[in-house]
This record gives C-alpha cells, structure tokens and sequence, in this order.
C-alpha cells in the first residue's frame, strides 16, 4: 500500500530520468521512433513492481527502466545469458494482458463508471492507503470507504463472478492506460516525422484541425491533488474545442483507443502502425492522419482509426466515409458502428443518428450499449 509517494516518484522520474534514458538509447543504437513508449511503458512496469505486497523491487529505478526497456527494443525476447536473480528487474517484467469479449465489455463499464472509476483505480490499481482514500473523499477510513468501494465493484462487475474474476485484468490494463495517456502527455514533444507522399490512388484530403486549449496543470506540491488529478483525469487531458458540432456530440466523443497500449505488437506492420498512433495518442490527429492515409490498406485497424481522427478534426462526413469501408467481418465494427453514429450527430442528421443508437442499445453484447442508451436518453 501507499500513500501517494510512488506516484509522485512515478512522475518526476519520467522527467528526471528522460536524458540519460535518451543517452542510453543513443549508445546502444536503439531505434529512436519506439523510445519513448518504451520509456513509459518500463516506468509503469517500475511502478506496479514497486508497489507489489510481496517481493516488491528495491533497486535503481533507472536500472530497472533499462532493463526492461532492452526487452522491449528486442520485440519481447529476453537473452539467454540475462537469468532472472530473484528480484531483479526481470523478475518483475511486466505480463500483457489480455482481455476476452467479456473482458473488454467490462473494460469499457469500468471506464463509464465515473466517481467508481476513480476511486477503484486508486484503491485496485494504485493501491492507496485507506486513510489516503479516506482524506480525499471526506469519507470515514473505515466502514463507509468500505462500503462505497464494495458498492462499485460490485456495479462494474454487476454481481456476476465470472465478471469477479476478470476485474483484476481490467483494472491492472485500466491504470496502465491512463498512465500511458499521464506520461505522454506530460512527456516533451517528440521530433517531427516527414509525413509521406500521399498514394496515387488516394483522394486528397483537406481536415480542419480544432484549435488545442492547453489546462494548467496543478501544483505537484499538492500530492494528494496530484494522484487525484493528474493521474486520474481529475486533472482534463488537452481537449479540442472552437467547432464542435453540437453539445451532445462533443460530451459523447471519446477517441477509440489504441489497440497497442498494452499489448506489444508482433509483426512488421503492427510496428509501423504503432508508430502511427502514437501522433493519435498525443491527439495529434493531423499528423496521425497524414502518416496512416498513404499505407491504409495495409491495416486492418486503418479505417476505424482514420475515420476517429477525422472525427476528431471536425469531418464528420469524411470519417463516415472511412468506417463504410470496414469489411463485413472486421472486428472494428462494433465501435465503428458508435463513431458512425456520433458523425450523424455532427451532421444534424437526427433521425439517423437516433435510429443508429437505438440498434447499437438493443444489441446484446454491444460495448457501447450503455453509452447509447445514456446518449438516447439525452436525445
């Protein structure tokens, strides 16, 4: 358990440590376009191995960070010749997780579950000291905390065991997530990539980027406000603002997220796609869109991904036009079907959007079941 000082160490680090990581990567001739994933991902593999009960990690945090960050670079593999000693950082490289159909439906009600999202990551994942939750949520350390954390974990899981028994796996790739989104947004802004030339068979297109509204950060002398907020989304992520088309649209959009934050990809074209999303991720759809537009058909992922960032940038018509292509069995249907729907919305088409909601809320199963339903009653 904590108090909040790991999450602060979490934090400076990704700073303090930024140079002589990039030096690292300099002299061991690592491939610059993967470093700073790599970076974040081996600080929150620090993280959790720091905070585990038992066995936790007592080493440089800098010598845990290379380590890890050289298994990445080698696609996962580990060398021979680099056994586990027992609490090294190997010892403690972090597994993927993976998430089934139910799991990521649960992954998706833990993410709509508002004040219950927030204080079950900071109870689950970042495991706080009850006295920590305590103070911040002006509740009673002990039966009342304890009652209003039984209370949401049994609503994200809806008293279902077998839901029980995946929550671990969703709460642990939750808190990954929202540290990844922290600590590239907190990151410097890497070196621009030269977008390529467009295809040949590729209609030019023109998007209007919103303008970017930059929110202050709060004081990191404030620790408890700093796992609150900067952590948590209490403190708000850049957003885009100026033209959005209607109220209901811009409270509902939230970008499809990327397939990558969790689980490393495995071939070739997975890790140019990464490459990719990782202007998405920052919200620079511009350049995301630029880079991904010329090698679409190389993905299958592209179009959903390609239709969010127009989305994104204020095209509602060109991103309709991009999750038409989806195949018949892509496995991207289901949420293209739901960013589909919030396009009409920005279109002022109603009648449309409202009949596309309503067939996404019957549909059993739906991971944006809830999310139309709650839209509709909105409508």
């Amino acid at each position: 358990m904590q108090d909040g000082r790991r999450l602060a160490e979490l934090r400076r680090y990704a700073t303090e440590l930024a140079p002589d990581y990039r030096a690292w990567v300099d002299e061991h001739d690592y491939p610059p376009d993967h470093a700073t994933l790599h970076f974040h991902r081996s600080l929150i593999g620090w993280y959790e191995a720091v905070l585990l009960p038992e066995d936790p990690y007592t080493g440089a945090a800098f010598h845990f960070v290379t380590t890890i960050a050289a298994v990445y670079f080698a696609d996962g593999q580990v060398s021979t010749h680099r056994f586990p000693m027992g609490n090294g950082p190997l010892d403690h490289l972090p597994k993927p997780v993976q998430l089934d159909a139910s799991g990521q439906r649960l992954l998706l009600r833990l993410k709509e579950a508002g004040d219950c999202q927030q204080l079950l990551l900071l109870a689950d994942y970042h495991r706080m000291e009850s006295a920590a939750l305590a103070r911040a949520l002006d509740l009673e350390p002990d039966d009342e905390l304890d009652d209003r954390l039984l209370s949401c974990r049994d609503a994200v899981t809806e008293g279902d065991p077998e839901m029980a028994r995946r929550y671990p796996a969703a709460i642990t790739l939750a808190g990954r997530q929202d540290l990844m989104r922290t600590l590239a947004r907190e990151a410097p802004a890497p070196e621009p990539i030269p977008a390529p030339a467009p295809a040949a068979n590729k209609e030019s297109v023109q998007l209007r980027p919103r303008y970017r509204i930059k929110l202050p950060s709060l004081s990191t002398g404030l620790l408890l406000a700093a796992v609150l907020c900067g952590v948590l989304g209490w403190l708000a992520y850049d957003t885009f603002g100026g033209s959005a088309p209607g109220d209901l649209y811009a409270r509902a959009f939230e970008p499809y997220p990327n397939i990558f934050a969790d689980t490393p990809p495995q071939t070739d074209a997975e890790r140019d796609l990464e490459r990719i999303l990782y202007y998405y991720d920052r919200g620079d759809y511009r350049t995301g869109y630029d880079e991904l537009l010329p090698t679409a058909p190389a993905y299958p992922a592209s179009p959903l991904y390609l239709g969010v960032s127009a989305l994104a940038l204020d095209d509602p018509a060109r991103a309709r036009e991009w999750f038409a292509q989806l195949p018949p069995d892509s496995p991207y249907l289901a949420p293209a079907a739901w960013y589909d729907a919030l396009a009409l919305l920005a279109l002022n088409r109603r009648p449309e959007a409202e009949d596309a909601l309503q067939r996404i809320a019957n549909t059993d199963g739906h991971p944006y079941r809830a999310a139309a339903r709650e839209l509709l009653a909105d409508l």
